[in-house]
């Protein structure tokens, strides 16, 4: 070996000899392998694309035969003859013959195959359409010559196989001992003296004899030599990432905190937009509410209105809960202001009509170009102190009434308010209601209801709502809601809310 790293006289002239022996020792092993391996290909060949061949004439066959069975049972020669006529694209087509139920051929295209076993013949039934009567024949005749010609030519390669590998074993030999020999060690010469420059190149040699095992024993040392910079540049890297992380850190933490605080004045806000209890005054004997959005948001609502003897008390659910069913409720509130101002004293069912009216309005239902389809459940009770009775008027929510354990219930109409996808209701049915002394009233929405759990998980319900409203009448209002809400918690275990929840409890006197 040279010191500039190329093999010298010396290394190439046994090369050669190597060649050589190994060209004598191996040759006529090679040349039988081929000669086998050819002759074994070329019958697989043969008889897999032979197979290919009568599968592909089966499926012609079959498919013709079921194409031709309806024009063939109502004799429409004209329709099959086109069918079968477009079988003779097919390059190995020879004949097809379409038989009527006795053997006659009714219909024969191509020249007859000879009798040399050079063809494929295939005969398919033609079953009546819609039944299982044989109404004829179809045959179809493939030609084998594609075949044979390509078994000459593998015979052809085979030989010309033998004579390129004879011509080229020993050039081909020359040249690996030269590569697989004397190049591994020309690079591993050249790799040492770039590690004596502290370029830590490895040898990109793999084998399994002892160039090999040399090889990958001079590249574990340079793994060595290089870990100490290795292990300072990643420590860099991995000082620079930190830096990185904990910048992306704290610009998350700073968007998360005005996201955060962005809501909670959202719940300010609405806190503000809901009326205090104290608004009814001595109008009723006893009142308590809880409201309880899903998220610090959402889309219920309710509002408390006091006139002389007479308090105006509505409950709303709105579209969706979180950020959207908040911006619902303002534009319920800032209706109900306006309604309520200007209109002086209505029945329940006419401020259900003209809120249903005044939320199509503020989100563009009632326009061609308007594109929100968001709307409410409502209820209103009326309690007149003069006349000692309750109206009510509701849309989609019901009103409760419990006196001496006595459970009552009045449904509202089957309609809800805003929706540009629902009809626009005419008009809401006013239940009057006489009230004795120490009638509860209760409104509440529907996520007082939606509560899932048990096992297996079902709804709480309407119905399980209302026994429980009913054992537990006996107690004070605030109380009374308040074991209502633990025992909907009780139910739910470990499953989460699914939405808002507020119930609105009153004794008008």
């Amino acid at each position: 070996m040279s010191q500039d790293g190329t093999p010298s006289s010396q290394d190439l002239a046994m090369g050669r000899g190597l060649a050589v022996k190994m060209f004598a020792a191996t040759m006529p092993v090679l040349v039988l392998v081929v000669l086998l391996t050819q002759a074994g290909l070329g019958w697989i060949n043969y008889h897999a694309r032979l197979g290919a061949l009568a599968n592909r004439a089966d499926l012609i066959a079959t498919l013709t035969a079921q194409a031709i069975a309806r024009p063939l049972w109502n004799l429409d020669r004209p329709i099959y003859q086109a069918q079968v006529e477009a079988l003779t694209s097919d390059p190995g087509f020879l004949q097809a013959r379409v038989l009527d139920e006795t053997g006659q051929p009714v219909l024969a295209l191509g020249s007859a195959p000879a009798a040399d076993g050079t063809s494929l013949t295939v005969l398919k039934p033609v079953i009546e359409p819609g039944g299982t009567k044989t109404i004829g024949t179809f045959e179809l005749t493939l030609s084998k010559a594609e075949l044979e010609k390509d078994d000459r030519i593998q015979i052809g390669l085979g030989v010309g196989t033998v004579l390129v590998l004879l011509v080229t074993a020993f050039a081909i030999l020359h040249n690996a001992t030269r590569r697989l020999i004397l190049g591994p060690l020309g690079r591993l010469l050249d790799a040492m003296a770039r590690v004596e420059r502290k370029d830590w190149t490895q040898v990109g040699w793999s084998s399994g004899d002892e160039i090999g095992r040399v090889v990958t024993a001079f590249n574990h040392m340079v793994d060595g030599l290089r870990s100490g910079d290795e292990a300072k540049r990643l420590l860099r890297e991995l000082e620079i990432a930190q830096s990185r992380l904990i910048e992306n850190n704290a610009a998350l933490e700073a968007a998360n905190r005005l996201v955060l605080d962005s809501i909670g004045y959202a719940r300010k806000i609405q806190d503000g937009l809901l009326p205090d209890a104290s608004t009814l005054g001595d109008s009723v004997r006893e009142f308590h509410v809880s409201w309880n959005p899903l998220q610090q948001v959402g889309g219920d609502y309710y509002w408390l209105h006091r006139l002389g003897r007479r308090a105006t008390l509505l409950l709303a659910d709105c579209t969706g809960h979180g950020v959207p069913g908040a911006f619902m409720t303002v534009v319920v509130a800032t209706a109900l202001d306006r309604i309520l101002v200007e209109g002086g004293e209505m029945l329940p069912s006419e401020i259900l009509c003209r809120l249903d009216k005044a939320v199509r309005e503020r989100l563009r239902q009632d326009r061609p170009d308007g594109s929100s389809d968001d709307g409410l459940d409502a209820a209103v009770c009326l309690w007149d102190g003069e006349t000692q009775t309750l109206t009510f008027a509701g849309a989609n929510l019901p009103l409760v009434t419990c006196r001496d354990g006595q459970i009552g219930v009045v449904k509202g109409n089957r309609h809800s308010l805003g929706y540009r996808t629902g009809a626009t209701p005419q008009s809401f049915d006013d239940h009057v209601l006489p009230m004795e002394p120490g009638t509860a009233v209760y409104l509440f929405t529907d996520g007082m209801t939606d509560h899932v759990g048990g096992e297996p998980p079902r709804l709480y319900g309407r119905r399980r709502l209302l026994d429980l409203i009913q054992a537990t009448s006996h107690l004070a209002l605030h109380l009374q809601v308040d074991r209502i809400e633990q025992a909907l918690a009780e139910h739910r275990g470990g499953q989460n809310r699914r939405d808002d929840m507020t119930i609105m409890a009153f004794r008008p006197y």
